[in-house]
């Protein structure tokens, strides 16, 4: 057992400071001015100007927050899940997240089941050690992590509801789930995961994933497919659905299992054969794209249930997919869940000797039986086609990058994040020949229950580099100092934004204060540069853990691009969406434009030393 309980820290560590209102608007301000017109910054300035002024809207807004903070452990956090159950969108393409991680190939039936059972094991034990206080603190060199979120990883979930959902998770003073729900070809089976406060053996898992494979090779009505709905019509259709009480008790038993894991065996082929360049970057689209929808009703779309917080999946090419409905878990929590995970599938025993009189013992998996009648049928039909198209208009993309990783980065000293950064910054400004209004997520786990904030990765700075960039008169001298210069502004900006300096967390929390008072909301709010600096082209995060591994997620505007990246020693890979009804942009386009850049930049760099 570790000297330190899991949540030992989470009362211990600082809270998350409120933003300074003067420093906030002083940031906006920055913000705004390589966005923006040099007529609609003096309109914003203006506003600006009124919002703060002393004894202003401004400060009685930024005073309510200031004395929440005194009284909570920290002052954004609910308003900032309430704001996610609140959204009538459907969870999957807009607030979940997706994430890839292990790749073990396998080439039989028999492999698939064992990965599976190894999965399915870890998992448990995985559920177990949190509510046994054994999992690690996470911690980044002398930075402990806020564990907090752990505990709404397993047996819990969003629940819909009319208006705004509700969301359960387990306690840990509550008594442990002993099952998990195991998906194939859209049937739901509940399996024994824990007994007598033991983690079943490989040997007993892989029975059972193997009975669930021969008692699943039909291919069920896609219940699961609800799940995808917004949120009033999922509302609307578990109303119905759990009118029967043998349906009710169903979806309470998917609810309060420890996770969904998804056998996901049917699998999209690659449109080039493995001997051709492009067949890894083909692989890895084909992964995150099932990672982030499952490919549709076609595929495995309906064999997820993406209420539950995790909903872990296998596909059939034997990598590991997580969906996470993303309302109380952030970015980081997520990646230190799969990169464990990752790491215990590798460790399961399988030459553990179990008897054959135990494995006798073993019940069978319950297969959980819906009853529906004509209304619900027509509104899983209806959400089927809904969500295909959905998918259809989503084009997701993964590319990975061999020439070089954080070494050499590193090498010309230069934060690797803050030169991704740039290179994804200048990569759709070559394409688009204009700035992006560009979003890179951080995390806030540093602080007692932290969520996240927001780095402004467009800077002044960076402006000046693309301009640099790609006039033709500049010089490789030019290029390589605005370069420098851009990412340094990232760097000292992304340094702030993690201490709890920057603007986006503490406007939202003021906007939130003068609409519970019933006030009008200022107008700094609806001015058109607060509403463009709203619209994200480019949303982004680091996800960095196992060496095959990403995050993936939607772009955020229907002219955007949703891009995350991993940052290896010697590789960098990366996802890439965009959405096929905007025929400007192309996720393919984007990332062999930015695999050029990053080559001519080395070249750039090492022909002028």
């Amino acid at each position: 057992m570790p000297s330190e309980a899991t949540f030992c820290y989470d009362d211990k560590l600082p809270k998350q400071p409120v933003p300074d209102l003067q420093g906030s608007l002083k940031k906006y301000l920055a913000s705004a001015l390589p966005m923006v017109s040099d007529e609609q910054y003096a309109k914003t300035e203006a506003l600006v100007k009124e919002f703060g002024k002393p004894g202003g809207i401004g400060e009685q807004l930024h005073q309510v927050v200031v004395e929440k903070a005194k009284t909570t452990k920290n002052w954004l956090a609910d308003w900032w899940t309430d704001a996610y159950l609140k959204s009538r969108q459907p969870v999957v393409l807009t607030s979940s997240v997706g994430a890839i991680s292990g790749y073990e190939p396998v080439q039989t039936e028999d492999e698939y089941i064992n990965l599976s059972a190894r999965a399915a094991v870890s998992l448990a034990t995985y559920y177990q050690q949190i509510y046994q206080q054994t999992l690690p603190v996470y911690k980044a060199g002398e930075t402990i992590f806020c564990m907090h979120q752990a505990k709404h990883y397993f047996a819990s979930g969003r629940i819909p509801r009319h208006d705004r959902d509700d969301f359960e998770y387990q306690k840990l003073d509550d008594d442990l789930s002993t099952h998990m729900i195991v998906s194939h070809n859209n049937q739901f089976f509940v399996v024994e995961a824990i007994k007598d406060n033991k983690v079943v053996s490989y040997a007993e898992m892989k029975m059972q994933i193997q009975r669930i494979m021969q008692m699943s090779t039909e291919i069920a009505e896609p219940v699961g497919i609800l799940t995808t709905a917004d949120r009033e019509t999922w509302a609307n259709a578990l109303r119905l659905l759990n009118q029967d009480p043998d349906n009710y008790r169903n979806w309470r038993t998917i609810h309060r299992a420890i996770i969904v894991l998804s056998l996901e065996t049917k699998k999209v082929e690659p449109s080039v054969q493995p001997d051709h360049p492009d067949y890894m970057d083909e692989l890895y689209s084909i992964f995150t794209a099932n990672g982030l929808h499952g490919y549709g009703t076609q595929f495995n779309s309906g064999n997820r249930w993406n209420d539950k917080v995790l909903n872990f999946s296998v596909n059939g090419y034997g990598c590991f997919g997580l969906a996470a409905e993303h309302s109380n878990i952030d970015g980081v929590p997520i990646f230190q869940l799969v990169y464990l995970i990752e790491h215990y599938i590798k460790a399961v025993d399988t030459s553990q000797s179990v008897s054959q009189e135990v494995l006798n013992q073993v019940e069978q998996p319950k297969r959980i039986e819906w009853k529906l009648n004509d209304e619900l049928r027509q509104i899983i039909r209806q959400t089927a086609e809904k969500f295909d198209k959905a998918v259809e208009d989503v084009n997701q993309r993964g590319m990975i990058f061999d020439d070089y990783g954080k070494e050499f980065i590193k090498s010309i000293k230069m934060s690797p994040d803050s030169f991704i950064q740039m290179a994804l910054q200048l990569t759709y400004y070559m394409l688009e020949n204009k700035l992006p209004n560009h979003y890179e997520s951080c995390s806030m786990a540093r602080y007692t229950y932290g969520r996240t904030e927001t780095i402004r990765s467009t800077t002044s700075k960076s402006k000046i580099l693309c301009e640099v960039w790609v006039d033709p008169k500049s010089t490789i001298n030019d290029k390589k100092v605005a370069f420098i210069e851009a990412v340094k502004a990232h760097s000292q900006l992304a340094k702030e934004t993690a201490m709890g300096k920057a603007w986006d967390r503490i406007m939202f929390a003021m906007a939130t204060v003068a609409s519970e008072k019933g006030l009008p909301q200022p107008e700094i709010f609806s001015d058109p540069a607060f509403q463009l600096m709203s619209q994200f082209q480019l949303s982004t995060s680091q996800g960095t853990y196992g060496p095959f591994s990403n995050s993936i997620f939607a772009a955020v505007c229907n002219e955007g691009y949703g891009v995350s990246y991993n940052i290896q020693p010697d590789r960098l890979t990366f996802t890439c969406s965009n959405f096929n009804s905007c025929e400007r942009t192309s996720s393919k386009k984007f990332l062999n434009s930015l695999r050029q850049f990053l080559r001519d930049f080395k070249q750039l760099v090492t022909s002028s030393k």
